[in-house]
């Protein structure tokens, strides 16, 4: 860096000697001395090359989060988890199910007889049962659901919007300025006329020679013109009043308004996770409705003999209803949230009890022993004069007195929108990493381009 420094210097010098000959002779072109690196001069964010932003693969209610920002992790631990009272209530079905499905498979295969006949009856009835719980069950979480659309507060807040729209066009269209225009021509003609009588006035007074009488009208005239002024100003009063007030007015309409569309917002937000919740639970129903519709067309395989296409059909019966025992282990599974790696948390936006999507970002997590910067507004110009490998010095303004080296590492082959034009991101790994800096700084970056 005090290389390219004293390089740089000693080129404005070269420059400002060129000048200084004046008109005598022709400038000559600048040489640049031994030793210059010309440099591309970009910015850059601290980053770590392992982070991920963790997000559940099914949406829920969470009910508990087990970390905190800074909190230090393990690959696979558990980072938050989803409650699973549901899934738990239609793991023991599903397990019920399969202990059912074998069991007439192990009857089909053993031969029927009147009391194994009997026996699958009742067995059969009792799936029936359960499933009608099940079905119940879902049935009310959907009911349940539906209660809670926020559908009626979306158009409670749209309502609301266009109702304060309206007021605020109806008191926009009742603007007192016109007002405030009229009662100022009307004082500064109550003024003239004042001003007018009180000059009569004193020159009758000037005039002693004239009748007491003349003097006596041209005083009740200038009482009645006073009267006239001061009404006047107490109206341009008024209006003046009236158009801060309806200042005022207007303020708080718009005030309201932007209260209001937060609200809708907020409501806007809360219906997109409803309604994808609610068509989870919609197709739990179906399901369940699936399962019970089966089950009643039953029909008691053990009271004939058994044909290969009958054990096939049980044994599918019973493959079936352990592979949907799977899925709900694997949901269950899935309610809790783990680290994809190790590292420490950068970031946790959910709270417990709060609602979430799938793939709804809660947990940011990053390894802060592979930190590098990553370049963000490297153009398109610039790009083309970095290579790999090429020397870099990198500076903080956490750490203003202290310069890093570091190389390029890796280019991106494709450039990405920015402001201005398109920007290509270049990695640089730095040497010697100061354990005061942070994920996320922003990095000052000289690239050696020679």
């Amino acid at each position: 860096m005090i290389k390219k420094t004293a390089t740089l210097a000693l080129v404005a010098l070269v420059f400002l000697f060129a000048g200084c000959q004046g008109a005598k002779e022709a400038t000559p072109t600048p040489i640049v001395p031994s030793g210059y690196v010309p440099v591309v001069s970009v910015t850059g964010e601290l980053v770590p090359q392992k982070w991920a932003a963790v997000s559940p693969k099914q949406g829920g209610i969470v009910r508990e989060v087990l970390v905190e920002p800074s909190d230090e992790v393990q690959e696979g631990q558990t980072l938050l988890i989803l409650d699973d009272t549901d899934l738990q209530i239609s793991l023991r079905v599903a397990n019920e199910q399969v202990a059912a499905q074998q069991a007439a498979l192990d009857r089909l295969l053993a031969g029927s007889s009147e009391q194994v006949i009997a026996r699958a009856d009742r067995e059969n009835a009792q799936q029936i049962a359960s499933a009608e719980v099940a079905l119940r069950i879902a049935e009310r979480q959907v009911a349940q659901a539906r209660v809670q659309d926020p559908a009626d507060d979306v158009a409670i807040a749209r309502a609301q919007i266009d109702r304060l729209e309206i007021q605020r066009a109806q008191a926009r269209a009742q603007d007192p300025a016109a007002e405030v225009v009229l009662a100022q021509i009307e004082l500064e003609r109550a003024k003239i006329a004042l001003d007018d009588t009180q000059n009569e006035y004193n020159k009758a007074l000037d005039r002693p020679w004239e009748d007491q009488e003349i003097r006596d009208g041209w005083a009740k005239q200038l009482e009645q013109v006073q009267l006239n002024y001061r009404a006047a100003q107490a109206r341009l009063d008024g209006a003046l009043r009236a158009r801060s007030a309806h200042a005022v007015g207007l303020q708080v309409l718009d005030a309201q308004i932007g209260e209001s569309q937060i609200a809708l917002s907020k409501a806007l937000d809360a219906q997109t996770a409803y309604s994808m919740t609610l068509g989870t639970l919609a197709d739990q129903v179906e399901a369940a409705k699936l399962d019970l519709q089966h089950l009643r067309a039953w029909e008691n395989p053990f009271r004939d003999k058994p044909t290969a296409p009958e054990i096939a059909q049980a044994q599918a019966l019973l493959d079936q209803a352990r592979e949907s025992a799977r899925q709900i282990e694997q949901q269950i599974a899935e309610t809790v949230v783990r680290s994809p790696l190790s590292g420490a948390v950068g970031m946790v936006s959910a709270r417990a009890g709060e609602l979430v999507s799938p793939g709804q970002s809660l947990v940011t997590v990053g390894d802060l022993g592979t930190l590098r910067v990553e370049t963000t507004d490297l153009d398109e110009i610039d790009i083309v004069r970095v290579t790999l490998e090429q020397d870099v010095v990198v500076t903080f303004d956490a750490l203003p007195d202290r310069v890093f080296e570091g190389r390029v590492t890796r280019i991106s082959p494709m450039a990405e929108p920015g402001s201005g034009g398109v920007n290509y991101t270049v990695v640089i790994e730095i040497e010697d990493m100061n354990p005061v800096l942070r994920w996320g700084m922003t990095a000052f970056v000289d690239i050696e381009t020679e």
